[in-house]
Parts: C-alpha cells; structure tokens; sequence
C-alpha cells in the first residue's frame, strides 16, 4: 500500500510539474512582471522612426557598460534598454559595418520591410520557463529575436528555429509563428519589431487558424 501511494504521489507530481510548465504565456505590456525578475513580456520601446530612411536598413546590437546618459541615444534610430541584468543598445540604420558604443555582439539585415508611409520600432524583453508557449501571431514587419540566456524555438509554416544564447532569428512581415521555451533553463529575450506605423505591431490569430506549423522538437 506505501508503494503504491508513493507512486500516486509521483505521478501526481509529475501532471502537476507538466501543467504548470506547459502553459501559455502572458501577452506583453508595459512594465510586466519580468522587469522585476518574475516572467512575463514587457514593451521597453515603440516609437515612431524618422521619415525617409535610406534603405536597405540593418540592425545592430550592442551590450553597454551602463546607461549612463550619454549612452542612452546615440542618434533618433538608436534605442537603449536594461534586461536580463545587463544593458543594450539596438540601432537601425543603412551601414553595414559601424557600430556605437559598448560591445558589438550582432548585426543582421537587410530587413524585409513592406511599403509603409511611416516606419515604427517596438523593442520587447521577456522571460519564461521551460515548456512555456504564446499564442500563434503575425507582425506588420519584421521582427528580429535574440536569446539573451536560456533556449528558445519559434515555430512557422517552413520551420522550426532552434536558437542558444547569442543566436538570432528573422521572421518577415505577416508570418504566421509560435514562440515555444524548449531546454530546462529559463529563456531570457528580446525582441525588435520594425513595422507599418499605420498598423498593429502584433496580431494574434484565432485558435486553429492559419496553415500548420513546424513543432519544435
């Protein structure tokens, strides 16, 4: 009978640690709960982008030493934040080679932009735990993901994008994807959207709808 309880109670405990795990993730807003170190999404950028930008645009990331104030904007495309217990500057500009100030840790580009009258930047950091999945959503642009700590896949149509820390994914404009915590750590990241002024950065789309996606495995 003690045997058989112990057993009760370990599969009782196992659904209970599956449940919890796989579980859907909190949508991102302003000040969420990961800007104190619990999970959650939060938006530390979205502003407009100046008119006229030359294209082709690239990205740039950079890790700084602080925020001291004049790190905190290096011209009106240059962006800096705090996550993950360290500091960052993300810039969007035409040059390919030059970076700001800090660390230059990545760069990628060209970005696949739609036509757009006005381009806008949403920059989102966010942390969850293993297991942990969003809801299936589009962007009006281009949304460019790095892994700060942790593992992170992201389902679409063609794939699935395994990433590790310091490892970037692009996914253009209108694909339909699914962010899933993959691995046993806590997945740390952010996230930069450049998309239609005029539009929603993020559209979530109903449950069943859109064509089936690659799992992450």
């Amino acid at each position: 009978m003690d045997r058989l309880r112990s057993a009760i109670t370990v599969i009782l405990l196992a659904l209970t640690s599956n449940t919890a795990a796989a579980q859907l993730m909190s949508t991102c807003v302003a000040n969420s709960p990961e800007r104190r170190g619990e999970f959650g999404c939060s938006i530390v950028v979205r502003e407009l982008l100046p008119n006229g930008l030359p294209e082709p645009l690239f990205w740039h990331i950079d890790r700084l030493d602080s925020l001291q104030q004049d790190h905190v904007r290096v011209d009106s495309t240059s962006f800096a934040f705090a996550a993950a217990g360290e500091f960052w500057l993300i810039t969007i500009e035409s040059h390919t080679s030059q970076h700001h100030r800090g660390e230059h840790v990545a760069r990628g580009g060209p970005l696949s932009l739609r036509r757009a009258a006005r381009y806008a930047i949403q920059i989102q950091t966010a942390a969850f735990g293993p297991g942990m999945y969003s809801v299936v959503h589009h962007h009006s642009g281009v949304e460019v993901v790095y892994v700060m700590a942790g593992e992170a896949c992201y389902e679409t149509p063609t794939r699935a994008a395994k990433l590790q820390k310091g490892e970037t994914v692009a996914i253009p404009a209108g694909t339909p994807h699914r962010a899933v915590v993959t691995g046993v750590a806590t997945r740390q990241v952010f996230a930069i959207i450049v998309y239609d002024a005029s539009q929603p950065p993020t559209t979530a789309m109903e449950m069943g709808a859109g064509p089936q996606l690659v799992p992450c495995e």
